[in-house]
């Protein structure tokens, strides 16, 4: 897709990437707003489902009774996020903040956005993927991982065998955010279709990612089996 140019962008209204994961607002769009709220803040998509609407990389899911209250909207494709400024819908364009889609999420959680003790970190083996989420007040960051370096190993026999400190080093630098979702309460989902879940939260996993070990809490918190 041809980018476009810094005029056109500058004709949008200029929200910034920072704001939107550190309060899961999005400029006039907030996740506790209901269909005809979205209507006055985005207009009509032009092809409106009954309970999903896209606008752009901006994608919204509504409950299917009056008052159509928004369960969630998301930023899909997000790991193709780039440059300095990315338009997400006719209205809207993105500061990135220094953000990307390849920002790991080590830097996300590094990078102050959140108070200590809010985000919390989930990853598990989902059939041949490993996926990692944060969870942090009301949103939640999908990632997928490369799983090239574990070879012809299981996902989930990798992470059986592997402690934290093994592992979260080799998952963080190949992970790729996928999805950002807004929820209208704070959200503490682990990893969706996945049961055997890991938990660890913001500040060991940031110590696990840079390969340092810390006596406590070595093999983090397990899901229920």
């Amino acid at each position: 897709m041809k980018p476009e140019t810094p005029s056109g962008l500058m004709k949008k209204q200029l929200l910034s990437f920072r704001d939107f994961l550190k309060t899961g607002r999005l400029g006039g769009v907030s996740p506790n707003m209901t269909m005809a709220e979205i209507v006055d803040v985005l207009g009509m998509p032009d092809h409106p489902d009954p309970d999903y609407w896209t606008f752009g990389k901006l994608e919204i899911s509504f409950a299917g009774e009056v008052p159509r209250q928004m369960n969630w909207f998301q930023i899909e494709e997000a790991g193709y996020l780039e440059g300095e400024l990315e338009t997400l819908t006719d209205r809207f364009a993105l500061s990135l903040d220094g953000f990307s889609g390849e920002t790991k999420p080590s830097e996300f959680l590094g990078a102050g956005l959140w108070a200590a003790g809010r985000a919390k970190v989930f990853y598990a083996a989902c059939g041949d993927d490993i996926l990692l989420n944060i969870c942090a007040g009301l949103i939640q960051m999908h990632f997928d991982v490369d799983t090239d370096f574990i070879g012809d190993q299981d996902a989930e026999a990798y992470l059986s065998a592997s402690s934290p400190s093994q592992s979260i080093a080799e998952i963080d630098s190949r992970a790729v955010l996928d999805s950002i979702y807004s929820y209208p309460y704070p959200k503490a989902e682990e990893v969706p279709g996945a049961f055997n879940w890991n938990r660890l939260s913001a500040s060991h996993y940031l110590v696990l990612a840079d390969r340092r070990q810390t006596p406590a809490n070595e093999k983090g918190a397990r899901g229920p089996l």
